[in-house]
């Protein structure tokens, strides 16, 4: 009997698809995942609010060339919120064309705008006590 894999749940899509096109260098689409009103926690606990003012950060990844593996995610969805824990692995650019890598546990709440998954508050580098 063949097995069907079953589809992740939308949400879940909506995870994988900001590291993704971070990593492809789409600035616009990345831009796209989050909702007008979102806000981004920088790794300094700067509070970043609305997606205008996001994709300057955004922007910054990705000319820092930043490659995003996914190690893990965990979703827990009520209604037309989710919540997200991931594990990320980050590549990126760093001074004097060196290299750096990390281990991140990005924390993403996720809002159902117009029958999608978008991020509403997004603190890609962790949040509170390490």
């Amino acid at each position: 009997m063949e097995m069907l894999a079953t589809a992740p749940p939308p949400q879940r899509i909506a995870c994988l698809a900001l590291p993704a096109l971070l990593s492809a260098g789409d600035l616009d689409a990345a831009t796209a995942c989050f909702t007008r009103d979102a806000c981004l926690l920088t790794p300094d606990a700067t509070a970043i609010h609305e997606r205008r003012h996001i994709r300057p950060v955004l922007a910054q990844l990705i000319a820092r060339h930043v490659h995003i593996e996914v190690e893990q995610s965990n979703v827990l969805e009520a209604g037309d919120v989710a919540f997200a824990r991931e594990c990320w692995r980050v590549n990126a650019q760093g001074s004097a064309a060196s290299r750096f890598e990390d281990v991140c546990s990005p924390l993403l709440v996720l809002k159902q705008v117009e029958g999608s998954w978008k991020v509403a508050i997004a603190a890609l580098w962790g949040w509170g006590v390490d």
